[in-house]
C-alpha cells in the first residue's frame, strides 16, 4: 500500500510529458517502468556505453539514474505550480555492477513544503538474479514553477 497521495491527479502524464525532454535518458535508454506517487522505477539494458574500463557499470551513470529516479519520485507529490530541483545527492557503492540489465528504484521517505527527502536502490540484473550494486539518498528542494 502506498503511503503517499499525489496533489495533481494527472501526475504520472505530467511525467511522461516531461521525459519527452529527457534527452539524457533516451540516449542512454533508461526508461521509468513503474510511476506511483512517492515512488519511480526505471530500468535499463547494459551496454558498452554504460561500462567503464573493467566493464563494470560507470558509478556516474548509476549515480545519474538514482538522481532521475529520486527526483521523479518527490516531483510524483508536487502541486501542480511546483517543482523540484536536486539540492544534496549522497551515492554508496556497494557492489560492481556485472550483468544485463540495471533497475533504479526511487522513493520517497517523507515529503514537505520546501524539501522532500528521498532514498534510491540499483540493482544489476544477471542470469535472472537481481543484485544491489548502489543505494542513495538525495533531498530534493521544492521550487516555484510559475
Amino acid at each position: 500500500m502506498n503511503k503517499f497521495q499525489s496533489k495533481d491527479p494527472n501526475f504520472k502524464n505530467k511525467i511522461r510529458k516531461r521525459l519527452s525532454g529527457q534527452h539524457f535518458m533516451h540516449h542512454i535508454g533508461f526508461d521509468l517502468s513503474e510511476i506511483t506517487a512517492g515512488k519511480i522505477v526505471g530500468e535499463m539494458s547494459l551496454e558498452q556505453i554504460h561500462l567503464q574500463q573493467y566493464g563494470f557499470l560507470h558509478g556516474g551513470v548509476s549515480a545519474t539514474i538514482l538522481d532521475i529516479v529520486m527526483g521523479f519520485a518527490a516531483y510524483t507529490l508536487m502541486p501542480i505550480d511546483k517543482g523540484v530541483v536536486t539540492a544534496n545527492i549522497s551515492v554508496d557503492y556497494l557492489h560492481p555492477g556485472d550483468g544485463e540489465s540495471i533497475i533504479a528504484i526511487g522513493e520517497v521517505e517523507k515529503s514537505g513544503k520546501k524539501m522532500v527527502f528521498t532514498t534510491g536502490k540499483v540493482f544489476v540484473v544477471k542470469d535472472g538474479v537481481r543484485k544491489q550494486i548502489a543505494s542513495a539518498r538525495a533531498v530534493m528542494a521544492v521550487i516555484d514553477t510559475t
